[in-house]
Parts: C-alpha cells; sequence; structure tokens
C-alpha cells in the first residue's frame, strides 16, 4: 500500500519534472555531458511506463492470492531511480564509453 502512494504521488509530480528535465535538455551542454544528459532524459521519459506495470502487475497478483510477487516487482522502479542517479554521479566517465555516443 505504502508504495502504490508513493508512486502515485511521483506520477502526479511527474509532469513538472518532465516539463523542466525538457528544458534542460535543450540548454546547450558540454561534449563531456551530451551522453549523460541523453540517457537521463530516455531514464526520466520511461519512469511512468515502469510505475504502470509495477502497480498494475502488482495489485493483479496480490488479488490473486500471490503475496510475495507484489513486493519484489513493486521495487521495479527503485531502479529507475537508482540508474538516474549513477548516470547524472558519472556523467562524465559515460562520454568515454564508445557504444554510448
Amino acid at each position: 500500500m505504502i508504495f502504490t502512494l508513493i508512486y502515485g504521488l511521483t506520477l502526479l509530480i511527474w509532469p513538472v519534472i518532465a516539463f523542466a528535465m525538457g528544458m534542460s535538455l535543450a540548454a546547450p551542454t558540454p561534449s563531456e555531458y551530451q551522453v549523460a544528459s541523453r540517457l537521463e532524459g530516455d531514464i526520466l521519459m520511461s519512469y511512468p511506463l515502469s510505475v504502470i506495470a509495477a502497480l498494475v502487475s502488482g495489485w493483479v497478483s496480490y488479488h490473486e492470492k500471490r503475496y510475495v510477487f507484489p513486493y519484489w516487482i513493486m521495487q521495479l522502479p527503485l531502479l529507475w531511480i537508482v540508474t538516474w542517479m549513477l548516470v547524472n554521479y558519472f556523467g562524465t566517465a559515460l562520454s568515454d564509453i564508445p557504444f554510448l555516443r
């Protein structure tokens, strides 16, 4: 229940953050941050898909009396947050990886 409330709140705030991220992506960025900027935008734009998938599959399996699977599937959107934080932290190092350019 707590994950449903938290993810619901993040979905309400997401359009504002997506708008701000769109504005920051339009700004000129140094070449060493272009890969990280593109990846951050991709991660942010796909976040609602992970939240919706986790909520729907979690509630369906919970109502089917499967109680362990919903707990773990509700952790799925946390992977997006951790990935976004790692891309943000290792921003300059990502531009040195050839297949990400």
